[in-house]
């Protein structure tokens, strides 16, 4: 075999290998979980305005919204309208889906049948959006993919019910890595893509854009009018942004820079929920970050210690 063929099949291998060798799913696990915690935590912030968000008589109604919805998809109206034969309330029937909501997303948090709490989580997540789109922004985005990954991908081989009853395994797969993967470079195509189209607004290249989002009342949570006397410090912040976002998808990769990026993203998100009040969408960016890239590092660095901690545990006695 020639020189060239030997380098053409040792590429080959080691690109099979990145994309098939078996791995462990505990970054699977931990993606699931952070999933779950935060559209949790979401459904308890909004739980006062259930009825205000999705109900027939909120603040957009039905008639106005279902029209503008996806008809291919599931809506509210269309729910309380085949369940009205059986004495069930247009506002019963939103507090149906949230509660079956609700309790999808524990199953998904615990593991428990795994694909099938997230399919449902996803299905009624989809209804709820669908009916009430006009209240969207970024993090139902996110959401929906997130919760589609949880029906698709091995989520429940780890940290789960299924797992300790037998129902899933947590050795080392192909299936995990390839999955992993599929994460890992999905996110890379987000951060890159957001940050070449903010670098093309003049606002991004002049490095006014931060400071023109924290003065508007609707994000700013401090008087941030200070800066205006420090003009280099929200150029700074702006472009920093851009290098995090842009570079994103080549400094994440090396292993000699990846946890440097990540704490740098996860600072990032800590900043936009801060500074800008956008907690649930900052909190699930860091979870699919820290899950997909920064996990894995810590769960290893951190084997010898749990080994040292399960062989310190007393012997018990049958």
């Amino acid at each position: 075999m020639t020189l060239r063929g030997l380098l053409s099949e040792a590429l080959r291998q080691r690109l099979t290998d990145f994309v098939l060798a078996p791995s462990q799913p505990h970054p699977l696990g931990a993606f699931r979980i952070g999933v779950a915690l935060i559209l949790l935590a979401q459904t308890w912030m909004l739980s006062d305005g259930v009825l205000a968000l999705f109900g027939n008589r909120g603040l957009v109604q039905w008639a106005i919204s279902e029209p503008m919805s996806a008809p291919w998809l599931p809506r509210l109206g269309t729910l309380a309208h085949a369940l009205q034969g059986l004495g069930i309330s247009s506002d019963d029937c939103v507090y149906g889906l949230v509660l079956l909501y609700l309790l999808s997303l524990t199953g998904l948090l615990l593991g428990w049948r795994t694909r099938l709490s997230a399919f449902v989580a996803w299905l009624t997540h989809t209804t709820l959006i669908n009916s009430g789109g006009m209240f969207a922004y970024g993090v139902e985005i996110f959401a929906h993919i997130s919760l589609a990954y949880c029906v698709i991908l091995p989520v429940g081989n780890a940290f789960s019910l299924d797992v300790r009853a037998g129902r899933a395994s947590d050795a080392p797969s192909a299936t995990a890595t390839l999955a992993l993967r599929v994460l890992q470079f999905h996110l890379c195509i987000v951060y890159l893509s957001t940050g070449i189209e903010k670098a093309m607004g003049v606002q991004w290249q002049s490095g006014e854009a931060l400071w023109k989002a924290l003065m508007q009342p609707l994000y700013g949570q401090f008087d941030f009018a200070w800066l205006a006397s420090a003009p280099w410090l929200t150029k700074f912040a702006t472009w920093s942004t851009l290098v995090i976002e842009i570079g994103y998808p080549l400094f994440i990769w090396p292993r000699q820079t990846r946890l440097f990026w990540v704490v740098m993203t996860l600072g990032l998100h800590l900043g936009i929920g801060l500074f800008m009040g956008l907690w649930l969408f900052s909190g699930i960016m860091a979870v699919l970050t820290f899950s997909v890239f920064g996990f894995a590092p810590l769960y290893q660095a951190s084997l010898p210690w749990r080994e040292g901690l399960a062989r310190s545990k007393p012997a018990v006695i049958a």
